[in-house]
């Protein structure tokens, strides 16, 4: 995965440490956590248990991460 896979504007974001969100235009929110994207509903969202990943690279090592 890379992130030329993902429709431009994907906006990558990492909740409570460990949990690989993107919000992605005109589909919205995707858990990508164990590696498969699933639909996320934003209602578990507040502030402070989420922020924009700081890259690319950082968010896809969570998703890594969260395969084993």
């Amino acid at each position: 995965m890379n992130e030329m896979d993902f429709q431009e504007g994907t906006e990558f974001y990492i909740k409570e440490f460990d949990t690989p969100l993107a919000y992605i235009p005109s589909k919205g929110w995707v858990n990508y956590f164990g590696g498969s994207p699933r639909p996320y509903d934003p209602k578990g969202l507040k502030p402070g248990n989420n922020w924009p990943a700081s890259s690319f690279r950082e968010w896809l090592k969570i998703v890594e991460d969260s395969k084993s």
